[in-house]
């Protein structure tokens, strides 16, 4: 059984003029609503790869506005192109890459704020100390697991 949790967001209009980015290598992310627990991000990007196959506590909704991009989940990548929605429950080990061009998505997550860990990894890039040890100890600390490490129920 599904267990419930607090929403935590506050009535408001945000226009689309206000924003935070956060910078890493192949992403520009805009963190266009970070307060609370659901967090509204949109994100451009060019990554070829995409992260590992990857969970995490929050849930997340993936939206493609433009460009391909093909999306990682239950062990297959799946093309998908504008319009294209990924439904991730927290816990879904999953990944997203761009196999050509400039991809622009629409991201919602509700749970845990994924804005500090998303702002503690850009920070990393930023001051040139992105190496494998920290990004795992951020990683960490928000809860961020890899695919296969027997920690994702079965997944």
């Amino acid at each position: 059984m599904m267990q419930p949790f607090n929403i935590q967001m506050t009535a408001e209009i945000i226009d689309g003029g206000r924003f935070e980015t956060v910078r890493y290598p192949d992403d520009e992310i805009l963190l266009r609503s970070a307060a609370g627990n659901v967090q509204v991000i949109e994100y451009i990007s060019t990554d070829r790869d995409g992260p590992p196959a990857h969970y995490h506590p929050w849930h997340e909704v993936e939206y493609v506005i433009e460009g391909n991009v093909e999306f990682y989940l239950n062990g297959e990548w799946v093309p998908g192109g504008p319009g294209t929605v990924q439904m991730l429950p927290a816990g879904a080990a999953h990944s997203v890459r761009v196999p050509t061009g400039t991809a622009r998505l629409l991201m919602v997550t509700i749970g845990a704020p994924f804005a500090g860990f998303s702002r503690e990894l850009g920070n990393l890039y930023t001051s040139g100390q992105a190496n494998l040890q920290n990004i795992v100890a951020v990683a960490n600390r928000h809860g961020v697991g890899l695919e296969g490490d027997g920690l994702t129920n079965g997944r």
